[in-house]
């Protein structure tokens, strides 16, 4: 009875999902990958085409074990779908070589039907050149370039440039584009073209702008000149041939630049409301004060005209909660006559906190002249102040490293244990007869490789933990230790998971050649 009971719910459960009009259920399918989405099609005749007119196409590399295995479904899915419905979203995930193939493949079909939203991470082997005509397209709104590391990589190697290739014959053309995201990408200039050329300017509508750790080449200046901007980030972001950044941006609130080379950044940007800063150098003061700044924090780590940290100090002078580091507060601590005759200029200021840019120097004593403590605090007498040591901050790195590292390897556990129970479950669904010998031996010897790799990576990155946590103090580390306990019993299962998963494939492989 009961199971008649369960069978009948089942039943009306899944005719009230089939009762939904496509849209919805397309947008139920978006969540997940298109190769899982197609499986859908066995539940019934209602199910059986509703993949070919989906908006959205996720593809990843990583459900296919085999290259060919990938391709011979990347044609399919092409090929076989709705031709006349547009494509909304596409998102494209890669490892490992000739993915050129496949992104020109995707991106050249997904432009034909007027994509809104392309993202795509790829960790590869050589780089990709992007086909010029994405250059232009009257319908995208998002863009987003992303090279990942491979879990051993990103532990053990530095990461090269040159994982995607933009040869940049002229602006870009992006009239609807709202977000821009590029992440390790090459921008190379023709010869015969401007080295000022303006990439972004055919960009009108760009309001979130990310560029980190790019390499761009041919290049003198990169201007960034946007009307409706307003979240600029620029991390590592520009390496190369590159001299001067022009940002021109009246509807800019947020602006975070990491820069640990020495380059001009010629910022007009009166409507700034957060500022983050961090570099070798100090930041030209920009054209205009911000007016508009509520939040600032400015690490310099070799800051050495006293005068120029001066006049990009007087720019804050709207600012409330202010960050600075100890060595902008010791270079002016060594020129306190540029302060005589110079009244504080933070009327707004609530918060004032100093804090060690650098954690390599041993000295622990904050020096700070009474003439500097006056020039950033008299004209806010109720300002909190707070000044963190050497020793605090190293720990509070530590502390916060340790728990980076924990949150990756679970991250990667996570996933490994869902994909071999995947994996499992599928090896005992499977019979003899289904079984490919030719297949199954490079299957299971790209398993092998692979199984040593992960190993090596959560071996890895537990020796990273080991070697943070025996630089922080007892009391620190005595709470982190339950959660590394906890990491490591869960590593061991999901290394045993591994280990029997190609254990299976033997077997099974084994079972067919007697």
């Amino acid at each position: 009875m009961d199971s008649r009971h369960d069978d009948k719910r089942m039943n009306v459960e899944d005719d009230r999902l089939s009762s939904l009009p496509d849209c919805l259920i397309h947008k139920i399918l978006s969540f997940i990958s298109i190769k899982h989405a197609i499986q859908t099609s066995v539940l019934s005749s209602r199910w059986r085409f509703i993949w070919t007119s989906m908006p959205y196409l996720s593809l990843s590399r990583d459900d296919f074990t085999l290259l060919p295995k990938f391709s011979e479904f990347v044609t399919h899915v092409l090929s076989d779908r709705n031709n006349q419905t547009e494509v909304s979203s596409v998102k494209l995930t890669l490892h490992g070589e000739d993915s050129d193939v496949f992104v020109k493949q995707i991106i050249k079909y997904a432009f034909s039907h007027n994509i809104q939203t392309l993202n795509v991470a790829t960790v590869l082997e050589s780089d990709v050149q992007i086909p010029l005509f994405l250059f232009s397209s009257r319908s995208l709104k998002h863009l987003s370039f992303m090279m990942k590391c491979s879990a051993v990589r990103q532990y053990r190697t530095v990461v090269e440039y040159l994982p995607y290739y933009f040869k940049a014959t002229s602006t870009w053309d992006f009239p609807a584009l709202t977000t821009l995201y590029l992440h390790s990408v090459t921008l190379c200039c023709d010869e015969r073209n401007d080295p000022c050329i303006d990439l972004f300017s055919k960009c009108a509508n760009l309001k979130d702008l990310t560029i980190r750790d790019c390499y761009m080449n041919g290049f003198e200046v990169v201007s960034i000149c946007l009307p409706l901007l307003s979240n600029l980030t620029l991390e590592q972001s520009i390496s190369g041939s590159v001299k001067d950044i022009n940002i021109v941006a009246p509807q800019l609130k947020n602006l975070t630049i990491t820069d640990f080379q020495h380059k001009n950044y010629l910022i007009s940007a009166p409507n700034v409301v957060f500022l983050l800063y961090k570099g070798y150098h100090c930041l030209q003061p920009p054209a205009n004060d911000f007016l508009s700044l509520e939040k600032a924090d400015i690490c310099v780590f070799y800051p050495k005209c006293a005068h120029q940290v001066l006049c990009l100090l007087q720019r804050l002078h709207s600012v409330k909660f202010l960050t600075l580091s100890l060595e902008i507060v010791e270079r002016l601590s060594s020129s306190v006559e540029l302060l005589s005759n110079q009244p504080s200029p933070y009327a707004n200021l609530k918060s004032l906190m100093i804090h060690p840019g650098q954690l390599i120097r041993s000295r622990e004593r904050v020096k700070m002249a009474a003439e500097v403590r006056g020039y950033l605090l008299d004209s806010s007498p109720g300002a909190t102040f707070t000044v963190y040591s050497y020793e605090y901050i190293r720990v509070m790195y530590g502390t916060k490293l340790a728990q980076d590292h924990i949150k990756k390897l679970r991250t990667f556990l996570e996933k490994e244990k869902a994909a071999t129970d995947t994996k499992m479950a599928k090896i005992h669904e499977q019979g003899k007869a289904d079984v490919d010998i030719d297949m199954s031996l490079k299957d299971l010897s790209v398993q092998v490789e692979k199984g040593k790799r992960k190993a090596s990576f959560i071996i890895s990155i537990l020796k990273d933990i080991n070697q943070v946590l025996e630089k922080l103090p007892a009391s620190t580390r005595a709470t982190i230790q339950p959660s590394i306990s906890t990491l490591r019993a869960e590593a061991d299962t999901v290394m045993k998971k591994i280990t029997d998963c190609i254990k299976m494939d033997l077997q099974l492989l084994k079972s067919v050649l007697s």
